[in-house]
């Protein structure tokens, strides 16, 4: 009996020691593998610093829960061939949830250009899930909120969800926003963030309740936008298509990525995507829907 346990012991520990190696080979590997996407990721992004003459891009948002619509939105945008996309934030439907962001970045799998992801109220609702946001994400500076250049263009990508920051930009980021502004020589300047300045009363579902909650930090950020001629500001929250200029200043309302629509049809309840170009001094749109039709231009 005695030898009978010291065997099966033995065995016992040997499938410990095989489980182990196991585990520590996978994790080598994926951290091998990691390695390789974030050069792969951070020299596409060099990459787009040096891109010569007109160049287009792609802004969508909202895209959660509406898997199906979500990749025909994302394979038609692709067909356009833009040089980067850019999301307005709610990519999954559950903050921290790995199995979201693995189906998210399964039906992201045709996007072969740099894809800048913003925080949604979807993606991020504490400390914990903000960091595994990080973990999922190879962007610039510290990936909640960062700038990047393409010829003579800055992008600005903001947090309206940092921890406890929620729906306003304030503190370190407010003060990191107004130098990089003050210091930016851009011809075009495009800001992207998740919940918008001006949601619209008759319209969706979260008027007062996004960056208008707080209007004194609403109204010192959109002086910002307007002292440094901010070309556009994308946002999304709400699930439709709304264009309006506000200050001199265009703000675009982007979130028909997928999920449920927040307003009828005619008053912008359509999942689309946005294709923006810019040509020297030119900056053009066209607003996609699902079934490949120009709904707005601008």
């Amino acid at each position: 009996m005695s030898d009978e346990r010291t065997l099966g012991t033995e065995m016992m520990l040997s499938l410990a020691k095989r489980l182990v190696f196991a585990i520590l080979v996978l994790a080598l590997s994926f951290s091998v593998v990691s390695a390789g996407q974030n050069e792969t990721t951070q020299k596409r992004i060099a990459l787009l610093e040096k891109t010569a003459g007109a160049f287009s891009f792609v802004v969508l948002g909202d895209n959660r829960s509406g898997d199906d619509r979500y990749a025909k939105l994302i394979s038609l945008a692709m067909e356009r061939r833009p040089h980067f996309i850019v999301n307005t934030g709610d990519q999954i439907p559950h903050p921290g949830d790995l199995d979201d962001w693995k189906k998210f970045w399964k039906l992201s799998a045709s996007v072969t250009v740099p894809y800048f992801l913003t925080v949604g109220n979807h993606d991020v609702k504490n400390a914990r899930s903000e960091n595994t946001y990080r973990q999922q994400v190879i962007l610039p500076g510290n990936e909640l909120y960062y700038s990047f250049t393409v010829r003579d263009s800055l992008f600005i990508v903001l947090d309206t969800y940092l921890t406890g920051e929620q729906k306003k930009i304030v503190g370190e980021q407010y003060r990191w926003l107004e130098e990089l502004l003050s210091k930016a020589k851009a011809q075009h300047i495009f800001v992207f963030l998740h919940h918008p300045l001006y949601p619209d009363r008759k319209r969706g579902r979260h008027y007062g309740s996004s960056l208008d909650k707080y209007p004194a930090e609403r109204d010192r950020l959109q002086s910002l936008f307007v002292t440094y001629k901010v070309d556009i500001v994308f946002t999304g929250h709400e699930h439709l298509y709304l264009r309006k200029e506000v200050g001199g200043v265009t703000h675009i309302i982007t979130g028909g990525g997928g999920a449920p629509l927040y307003a009828r049809e005619k008053h912008g309840g359509f999942h689309h995507f946005i294709q923006v170009t810019v040509e020297g001094d030119t900056v053009r749109g066209a607003v996609v829907d699902l079934h490949d039709t120009i709904r707005d231009r601008f």
